[in-house]
């Protein structure tokens, strides 16, 4: 299948790569089909698991709508959660792919990043069904400092 994006092109996508959203994304109720597209690795965090630790989860139908995101554990090593597989319909822990969405500010001259551990995005991907969970009884931040993390992390 082929995906138009604002930031890359088109791009040609296996169709079985398709992560549906049954419920969109909260504020993004039409975001229902996307694809993950490596990105790289944040600056500073561990190497070696031969998988990325940032992706752009891209909308198939809105070429403008993409969301750049990143493994939590790669910059916050003590991040820990409970997910509970009834809410991806059963799924395998070990077939889940978790993301927190990263935001990108622009606050006095200076770029700010964040990433958003509250609200992770978590894929089942065997069956390729994924959708945005909000987490309860838990102080996980929606802004944490990315490039903090980083920092304390790489001293």
């Amino acid at each position: 299948m082929q995906v138009e994006t604002t930031r890359f092109g088109a791009i040609e996508v296996p169709d079985d790569e398709v992560v549906t959203f049954a419920d969109g994304l909260p504020g993004f109720a039409g975001a229902r089909s996307m694809v993950l597209l490596g990105a790289g690795d944040l600056a500073g965090a561990e190497r070696g698991s031969g998988h990325h630790s940032l992706y752009w989860l891209q909308d198939v139908a809105d070429p403008g709508l993409a969301f750049l995101t990143t493994v939590p554990w790669a910059a916050y090593p003590d991040y820990d959660i409970d997910i509970d597989a009834d809410d991806l319909g059963g799924a395998d822990p070990d077939d889940l792919c978790v993301l927190a969405i990263v935001t990108v500010r622009r606050e006095d001259g200076a770029v700010r990043l964040t990433s958003n551990l509250l609200a992770p995005v978590v894929i089942d991907t065997r069956r390729r069904i994924g959708r945005q969970l909000i987490l309860q009884d838990t102080d996980w931040p929606v802004q944490a400092p990315l490039a903090d993390s980083l920092a304390d992390g790489a001293g």
